[in-house]
């Protein structure tokens, strides 16, 4: 009956036998020259015969090495096969995701056929959310939330920190000084009426005007919508000023369809992944967790 120590060194006696180098059967496996040949001749003291004839420049496998090599090397390919389709039996089926609609919108699909391209298999079922905390748990597998990063009964990792910065069109940033109160006075505010859990209607603007140092201007005033895609939306169709997110804006800025006229401050909030305890267990929400951590532009 073959122990566990032979069957441990015949992936050892394969990679020799198929570089006919020890040396070579080292990088491949990475270890030692020496621990490849105390490996082979261990074996060979087990089984009772030589596997190789030591040359001077090099080895050669015996009759009986090249009987056990043609098998051995058939059956490692056999449970390399076996493996892999086990894995990829694993990493196929359906992924519930949730998260904000402007995130969704600006940020993860632009960049989902990426994970699609690795995991043809694995399909994310994608649903937008005005807030995760509205949301049962059991709703979903992973999701992204805009918040101050508190779950009680769930597992958070920050994920993208955030800033804040005014956005207008080009032509409605005419010539005025935005570094100057006054010059706010006339300027119609946008609001994303519910950029947080629980806040007030003001609450973005209001955060981002105190820490510009802009404590007298009105955050109350302007017009309201629900989700801070919309509000960058009238803000290039020159209705006010919105207030962007930075990991949101990239493209209008660039295409100079919108304008930031002030620099941008630390956002009071981030986006989290949160999930569940015991989901990452499963294979397919690993992969997607980890696709999602390791995005360029995540922290």
């Amino acid at each position: 009956m073959i122990n566990a120590q032979i069957l441990a060194a015949l992936r050892t006696f394969e990679a020799a036998a198929g570089e006919l180098s020890f040396t070579r059967a080292a990088a491949r496996l990475s270890v030692t020259t020496g621990a490849v040949s105390q490996q082979i001749k261990h074996l060979e003291d087990q089984l009772g015969f030589r596997l190789f004839d030591r040359l001077p420049r090099g080895l050669r496998l015996t009759a009986e090495g090249q009987q056990l090599f043609a098998v051995v090397h058939r059956c490692l390919l056999d449970l390399d096969s076996c493996v892999q389709r086990l894995q990829h039996q694993l990493l196929e089926g359906q992924i519930r995701f949730r998260s904000t609609p402007s995130l969704l919108f600006k940020w993860l699909v632009p960049r989902l056929h990426r994970f699609h391209a690795r995991f043809p298999d694995i399909h994310v079922e994608t649903f937008a959310e005005e807030s995760l905390l509205k949301t049962e748990p059991q709703a979903y597998d992973l999701a992204i939330d805009y918040s101050f990063g508190e779950y009680r009964g769930l597992e958070s990792e920050l994920l993208l920190a955030e800033t804040l910065f005014p956005v207008v069109s080009p032509d409605y940033a005419g010539g005025r000084d935005w570094r100057d109160p006054s010059s706010w006075r006339d300027a119609t505010l946008l609001h994303d009426s519910r950029p947080w859990r629980d806040a007030a209607r003001d609450a973005e603007w209001r955060y981002y005007l105190d820490q510009a140092g802009l404590t007298t201007v009105d955050s109350a005033r302007g017009h309201y919508f629900n989700r801070a895609d919309l509000a960058i939306e009238a803000a290039a169709a020159g209705l006010g000023v919105a207030l962007a997110r930075g990991s949101l804006i990239d493209n209008d800025l660039e295409s100079g369809r919108l304008v930031a006229p002030l620099p941008a401050v630390d956002s009071c909030c981030a986006y989290y992944l949160v999930h569940r305890a015991g989901v990452l267990e499963d294979a397919r929400i690993r992969v997607f967790y980890d696709w999602l951590r390791g995005l360029p532009d995540s922290r």
